[in-house]
């Protein structure tokens, strides 16, 4: 574990001997605590009632009630929560990917406590501290590549989706005003009534007005590779004489996450993105969800690719747009109140330090090893249950392991019963009683979805959440 250092953040004039000490006896207080979590526990019968009474009123303050009915303690350790009704769980979703290194990380902790001494909780574009221009310069120094399309400009906000905002119109202002949008099959792009018509999904656009042109090109299929590049790049020439000069960019997910974890190689996405620059559309890519949990710090990097336009968020703690010279926007176009907290901002910088640090990146670096180290527990309950991984084409046949093991590296992806949504999420219910918080992604098929604490999980965690999973697939149908 990682100790120490982030207590240099405090200012001078706080950093007496009596702050740093009470600083630590905080965090010894945490440890204290935490060494009563081993592993899974059940609810306390104590603590199910009011916790229970909490979570449906909540429920009812938001119109709708939570996805799961849990709420977590503020106690937890690593890849284990504990549950304001007492009970401990592997939490493998992490907030959709928020939590990189898990629940109750010391070094994390002692960060955010430093942070708390400082003069503002929130941060904005009018007036931020120092903070901000360290978390700027982290992210670019982690993009950094020189070239003419080296990303030299970030500008931070509050949300993913506020940042893919912040991307379009970079993009609409470069393209003096172009209305259409070329993105893929199953993309998310987040919850604005703008990013969910760029979404390839239908529910997010009920009962929205529709003011956004997109078109959505067809996405990597790895049983026909290049079957589907050719129909996505056939399918881009038509847009584009069709539609000549109206395109804003070609936005695109390097390592789609809501739409299935679906990977998509090199050889897909170059010969797309040369058409789209022949026709002069930037390209924009979409990294919110794979940014830092794949084997390189961008996905893009990963691929060797050069987007114009990259956007970021989730385990980065504060959300940004990145950009090259040459798409540096005029006065006026981006702005917001807030950029973040400043607990966000140092958190999101001490968690990106960490991982360049602790190898983190790479072909046999940690995030590497750990997805290889899934596969391999995930072929052995595969190949120990094969009535329960049919294949998604014919359900009267098993399932090559690559059908139904996919993702990179913190992105772990695992399909059973064929893909059928009704199974998966009765599936994810029975986990939850089990112990193991997760989460679907996919369209159809399905897809049980797992976004664990890279930072600090273990192959040993691993394990014991597959084992859970192989305990409750039966289900009898």
């Amino acid at each position: 574990m990682t100790t120490g250092t982030s207590i240099q953040g405090l200012h001078p004039a706080i950093a007496t001997p009596e702050v740093q000490a009470a600083i630590e006896s905080v965090i010894a207080g945490i440890q204290q605590a935490q060494s009563t979590l081993h592993g899974v526990r059940g609810p306390d019968p104590a603590r199910q009632a009011s916790a229970e009474k909490v979570i449906q009123a909540y429920g009812e303050a938001r119109g709708r009630g939570l996805v799961f009915p849990l709420m977590g303690s503020g106690l937890g350790r690593g890849a284990l929560v504990e549950l304001t009704d007492g009970s401990v769980k592997y939490d493998f979703i992490t907030g959709i990917g928020v939590q990189a290194f898990g629940h109750g990380d010391l070094d994390i902790i002692r960060t955010a406590l430093v942070a708390a001494t400082g003069d503002v909780v929130m941060q904005g574009n009018l007036q931020c501290n120092e903070d901000a221009a360290n978390f700027a310069e982290c992210l670019l120094a982690g993009a950094a590549k020189d070239g003419p399309r080296k990303l030299a400009h970030c500008f931070l906000t509050n949300s993913g989706a506020l940042a893919n905002e912040n991307a379009l119109k970079i993009c609409m202002q470069k393209t003096n005003g172009a209305p259409r949008v070329l993105t893929f099959e199953h993309c998310f792009a987040g919850r604005t009534t703008t990013m969910a018509q760029v979404g390839d999904s239908a529910g997010a656009r009920q009962g929205l007005a529709l003011n956004l042109e997109v078109e959505h090109l067809p996405y990597f299929n790895a049983a026909d590779p290049e079957g589907s590049t050719e129909r996505a790049v056939e399918q881009l020439d038509h847009a584009i004489r069709r539609y000549p000069g109206q395109h804003a960019c070609l936005a695109l997910e390097p390592l789609q996450g809501e739409g299935g974890f679906n990977v998509a190689p090199r050889s897909f996405f170059l010969p797309l993105m040369e058409r789209a620059r022949e026709a002069g559309i930037p390209v924009w890519f979409d990294e919110v969800q794979s940014f830092g949990r794949t084997e390189a710090m961008f996905r893009y990097q990963w691929l060797d690719l050069e987007p114009d336009v990259v956007t970021v968020g989730k385990m980065s703690q504060v959300c940004a747009t990145l950009y090259t010279p040459d798409m540096n926007p005029k006065p006026g176009l981006l702005s917001a109140t807030f950029i973040g907290s400043t607990a966000s901002l140092r958190v999101g910088r001490r968690m990106l330090e960490r991982l360049q640090q602790e190898g983190a990146y790479g072909e046999d670096g940690r995030h590497a090893r750990l997805h290889k180290a899934f596969r391999r527990f995930a072929e052995k309950l595969v190949q120990s249950s094969p009535s329960h991984f049919p294949s998604m084409h014919d359900h009267n046949s098993p399932a090559e392991l690559d059908e139904v093991i996919g993702g990179a590296g913190g992105m772990m992806r695992l399909t059973p019963y064929g893909g059928d949504g009704a199974r998966i999420k009765a599936l994810l219910m029975r986990l939850l009683d089990a112990g193991v918080i997760a989460f679907s992604c996919g369209h159809g098929p399905f897809h049980l979805r797992f976004l664990p604490p890279v930072g600090v999980l273990q192959e040993a965690d691993i394990e014991s959440v597959l084992s859970i999973v192989s305990d409750v697939l039966e289900d009898g149908s």
